[in-house]
């Protein structure tokens, strides 16, 4: 009798087990993941070796091991910090700022690019690529990073497809992600620390 009872205990410790590493698999495939931030490209806002938690139903719900959507309610807006997996570089995974979401135009002048998600400077070889009007299609965003110099981007690869993006960066060590208010004013977009 005492055997029988001892078997129950392990059954249901190991059904306990199974039972919450099922759970803590859904909630990192579908609702929420910590991750650290090992790059420069978002400082001064998300310093490196900073931990944030992103939010992988604030666009949708995703299909697991696809790049696409069961069902999606929400589109990426300017401003907003994202995590994407970029698929030209294999399985890396990158936190940027939206800048723009497609359709929308951007402009670039005088070497600052110019469009819902305020204002960034570019570089002279992004200078000639995107110089004049440049226009993101439909399903695509324009990512960068806050540090303009170290990041590599949307300035040097384009926009992605908003599939790309894994989720909502929600919060960070530094504080809550917040969405920054359109800066006209190239001076103001180098020194404004929420980019």
């Amino acid at each position: 009798m005492a055997l029988g009872r001892r078997s129950r205990r392990n059954i249901s410790a190991a059904w306990i087990v199974a039972s919450a590493v099922a759970a803590a698999t859904f909630v990192k495939v579908f609702i929420g993941d910590l991750i650290l931030v090992r790059g420069v490209s978002m400082s001064p806002t998300i310093r490196p070796d900073s931990v944030a938690l992103v939010s992988r139903c604030a666009y949708g719900i995703r299909l697991p091991f696809s790049s696409g959507y069961l069902a999606r309610w929400a589109e990426p807006a300017p401003g907003e910090i994202v995590l994407v997996g970029l698929l030209a570089e294999g399985p890396r995974r990158a936190v940027k700022r939206v800048f723009e979401a497609g359709p929308a135009y951007m402009r670039a002048e005088a070497g600052v690019l110019s469009g819902r998600g305020g204002s960034v400077a570019l570089g002279p070889v992004s200078s000639a690529r995107l110089a004049g009007s440049t226009y993101v299609p439909a399903g695509r965003a324009f990512l960068v990073g806050d540090n303009g110099g170290e990041s590599f981007d949307s300035r040097d690869y384009g926009s992605v497809p908003i599939e790309t993006i894994l989720g909502k960066v929600l919060l960070y060590s530094g504080g809550p992600a917040r969405a920054t208010e359109k800066t006209d004013n190239p001076k103001d977009a180098a020194d404004d620390v929420d980019r």
